[in-house]
């Protein structure tokens, strides 16, 4: 068998996860697919849970259309799509997270040459409540809703982020869904996300689940490839790494082409024993020091799994988002069922 890293995905997991969520917030729930469904595949994380979630949300209209070509029929909601890629959203029955103006103005013109059917055409609107990142101001939210009536555009939706797990955006943003049911008083509104959602007075009309939905799913695993005692004062790898008392070390697949961090490493486990980096991270492999333990050529190597991802997460000093979406290079995805 080829030398690769291996990453495992727990679909069951992930069915659970969201399960649960439902059970929790008795709202809609729409899941979260965006970045290949945070490094976990976009096609078969969606497969696996349309039938238990009410909507999807991905980010860009290259992953909508992957989902629409892998026979997804349910609702997915596209946060940011250029002007130009705003037909094709439209033709592929995509919803539209409608952001800005110039979005507004080509929806307008797309309409005004009679290419879209406005009745047809599903958008929620975006508002900033606070975060200051994409999304209308109030008066700007005035303007375009009031034109998108008078066109009868189909607005479905009013949703904003928040910055936190508080309610410190909720007064903002209860004005602009009091502005929106102005216009559509069946206009369904969504804020919480996995860090907020566990308030009630954050879920409004749906839930937006993505980072709980992962937890727990995904482990990484590679391979000793060399075992060897070295003693001190000996250096290891590239740079001026010397080691201060003789120890046994292991040689790990797996580099920084494979999302293995240089700059800040973690520490990985051997029959359960934690080995920290030794020397720099290089393209393809690293050291680790495992003290009294020798380690055998070929043996599995704990990169992180469940139980690991946060403390791996804070020895990288990053968090447990971009453990799940970096994993990259040379490995092989395999799916438990």
């Amino acid at each position: 068998m080829a030398v690769k890293i291996v990453v495992e995905i727990d679909l069951n997991r992930i069915e659970q996860n969201v399960l649960a969520t439902k059970r929790l917030v008795g709202v809609p729930v729409m899941l979260m697919v965006k970045a290949d469904a945070y490094g976990h595949g976009l096609i078969k994380v969606a497969k696996r849970t349309e039938n238990i979630v009410d909507a999807f949300g991905v980010e860009t209209l290259e992953e909508g259309l992957k989902l629409r070509r892998a026979g997804i029929k349910s609702e997915i909601l596209v946060l940011a799509l250029c002007e130009n890629e705003l037909f094709r959203a439209y033709k592929q029955d995509l919803t539209i997270g409608l952001h800005n103006r110039a979005q507004f103005a080509k929806i307008v013109s797309l309409i005004d040459s009679n290419r879209v059917n406005p009745a047809k055409l599903q958008t929620h609107v975006k508002v900033d409540s606070g975060m200051h990142r994409l999304g209308f101001c109030l008066d700007e939210l005035q303007i375009v809703l009031q034109k998108a009536k008078s066109l009868d555009i189909n607005v479905s939706g009013i949703y904003s982020h928040l910055r936190d797990e508080t309610e410190s955006q909720k007064g903002a943003f209860d004005k602009f869904v009091e502005v929106a049911k102005g216009y559509y008083p069946d206009i369904k509104a969504h804020l919480a996300s996995s860090h907020s959602l566990f308030n009630p007075n954050l879920r409004y009309d749906g839930v937006r689940l993505g980072i709980n939905a992962y937890k727990g799913a995904m482990s990484a695993y590679s391979q000793v490839i060399e075992s060897r005692r070295l003693q001190a004062g000996e250096r290891v790898s590239y740079g001026d790494f010397a080691l201060q008392k003789a120890t046994n070390t292991a040689v790990v697949f797996g580099g920084y082409a494979d999302s293995i961090a240089r700059e800040n490493p973690s520490s990985v486990w051997i029959r359960g024993k934690k080995c920290a980096v030794i020397g720099n991270v290089c393209m393809d492999c690293f050291v680790v020091d495992t003290g009294d333990l020798v380690a055998k050529v070929g043996e599995k190597v704990l990169l992180f799994d469940g139980d690991k991802a946060s403390e791996v997460a804070s020895e990288r000093n990053t968090i447990e988002y971009c453990l799940m979406t970096s994993q990259k290079g040379r490995i092989k995805r395999v799916y438990l069922d």
